[in-house]
């Protein structure tokens, strides 16, 4: 399709106005598609070029003076033109054999008229050429878009896709699923489809996308045009173009474009499909969360998991929270998350969990189970859950505060419940610095204490006098001690991380001391006064 839609050096020669038109240079370069026929005399014009011109000239503006022809034709170089046509005459009776070189060496079509031509008949001719092969490329862009809706609807669509993409394009193309293998179309010898695999991998595996399609190099003949077929936010997989000596133009940006969607259309359909196969997996969610099963063998039993197998695959629970309004946790509202989950079912797989997905309010509830017994679980759940908001940010809102509790692995199902407890705790303590429940240290004891009144007098026992000092005076006696402690007593460092002086610093040490007694430094004395300061500052994190 694309060798009937561009105008070319090598058509225009065909055409009535150019039969007595003669190639004396640059012959190599006639495959070059033309733009636009434009006339220019003079090199300090160039400037009105865009690229993909074809030059007309009398060699008025440049005469008999050699620099003045040699900077023009470099310049129409510089500035991409796709050849010259000159009228020889008395202003250049003929082309000298500097300028032939130069158009030999940039491969740069250099034509000649040894009669007199009209110019006006010229850009007429093929500028109503040009505009036609652009109209009838838009007609074949539309019915080929038509072809591609009617192929989503077949079964068996993507290699029926694959295989029009092809046909249209006449070359090279391939399908790179982000967790699969390419698909050739048409296949490749073995070596070449091994090598060309693991560029592809190298390339489009390690970095961020780019939104649109790009170009890569892979050899000085060839490159790859390809681009990211994606879906709410998320990358799926790539359809590319191998081009050999040639340049990606309009019409097969528009054609890669076009086809992109289609099979970002066949994919989605796809996985919403898988989606609901998976029904009865939510519903076991769905009592897991409600404390409806309780028996180990039922639940290894819906999940596929063979009974009596003594290394069941481990698993871990999280929760996501999107904090952007006032949805309850428990809302029995649509879920944002509910048209997203076949996306983040797709990054979860893709980290090698087994996801079990449930959106529910402003909260997504999942259970993976680490089929791989993975030695890197934790990385990788790290690494899934981050690409799980930036999906979330790019699909819902760019501000949305995404929060995660994460609890400990176990191969236990019975106790996934109480795994899901401890997800919430992490959320439930906002300043925790990991989203792993693993990581909260004593707090996962604080919050295991139900009674506010047994915790509030704990605190009161311990850091009473120093609350009510720095209530009365203004002061910071409780930050003070909360460093002091933290930096093993270390004067010094306490000073430097208070921004304060050491002398303002032994003032206040003089006073917790007056306050607390001079024990407050001795071993037991400061657990509990360690343990009263996260108390303190666990009761004093704002409610949800």
């Amino acid at each position: 399709m694309n060798k009937e839609l561009k105008l070319t050096v090598a058509d225009v020669l065909k055409r009535p106005l150019f039969q007595d038109a003669e190639v004396i240079a640059g012959s190599r370069g006639l495959s070059r598609p033309i733009r636009w026929v434009h006339i220019l005399e003079a090199a300090e014009s160039g400037s009105f070029l865009n690229g993909g011109e074809l030059i007309l000239s009398t060699g008025v503006g440049v005469g008999e003076s050699r620099e003045k022809r040699i900077e023009y034709l470099n310049e129409l170089i510089r500035r991409k033109a796709v050849g010259l046509c000159i009228e020889l005459g008395s202003y250049i009776p003929e082309i000298p054999p500097d300028m032939r070189e130069i158009a030999d060496h940039y491969e740069f079509p250099l034509l000649v008229f040894r009669r007199p031509v009209r110019f006006v008949d010229i850009t007429l001719d093929l500028h109503e050429n040009i505009v036609n092969r652009h109209i009838k490329a838009l007609r074949e862009l539309e019915n080929y878009s038509r072809d591609l809706q009617r192929l989503t609807l077949q079964s068996n669509g993507l290699p029926r896709i694959l295989a029009h993409f092809q046909s249209v394009t006449q070359t090279q193309t391939f399908f790179f699923p982000i967790d699969g293998s390419p698909v050739f179309a048409p296949s490749m010898n073995q070596t070449i489809e091994t090598e060309l695999t693991h560029i592809l991998q190298k390339t489009l595996l390690q970095d961020p996308a780019p939104p649109n399609a790009s170009l890569l190099p892979i050899s000085e003949r060839k490159q790859i045009l390809y681009q990211p077929i994606a879906a709410m936010g998320h990358v799926l997989a790539y359809l590319g173009i191998i081009l050999f000596e040639r340049e990606p133009d309009e019409f097969l940006h528009l054609t890669l474009d076009y086809t992109s969607t289609a099979v970002a259309q066949l994919l989605l359909r796809r996985m919403f499909a898988q989606e609901r196969a998976l029904d009865n997996q939510t519903q076991l969610l769905d009592d897991i969360l409600q404390g409806r099963v309780h028996r180990e063998e039922d639940i290894r039993v819906s999940l596929g998991i063979k009974p009596g197998s003594t290394r069941p695959p481990q698993f871990v629970c999280f929760i996501m929270e999107a904090i952007s309004g006032p949805i309850r946790p428990d809302a029995e509202t649509d879920s944002p998350f509910h048209d997203l989950l076949v996306v983040f079912r797709s990054i979860l797989s893709r980290h090698k969990f087994r996801p079990l997905l449930r959106g529910k309010g402003n909260r997504l509830y999942g259970l993976l189970l680490d089929t791989d017994q993975m030695s890197d679980r934790r990385l990788q759940c790290e690494k899934s859950l981050r690409e799980i908001e930036q999906t979330c940010k790019q699909a819902l809102d760019s501000n949305i505060k995404i929060r995660f509790g994460i609890s400990r692995a176990s191969s236990r199902y019975a106790d996934a419940r109480l795994h899901f407890q401890e997800a919430e705790q992490v959320l439930a303590f906002p300043s925790a610095g990991s989203p792993f429940f693993e990581d909260l240290g004593i707090y996962r004891l604080l919050l295991q204490i139900k009674d506010g009144y047994a915790l509030n007098s704990f605190i009161d026992d311990y850091l009473g006098p120093l609350l009510q000092y720095d209530a009365d005076h203004g002061s910071q006696l409780v930050l003070t001690l909360r460093v002091f402690l933290d930096q093993g007593c270390s004067k010094q460092d306490t000073a430097d991380r208070l921004y304060i002086r050491r002398q303002t610093l032994y003032h206040r040490l003089d006073k917790i001391s007056e306050l607390l007694g001079d024990t407050f430094t001795s071993a037991e004395h400061r657990v509990s006064l360690e343990l009263a300061l996260r108390a303190y500052e666990m009761l004093q994190e704002p409610s949800k």
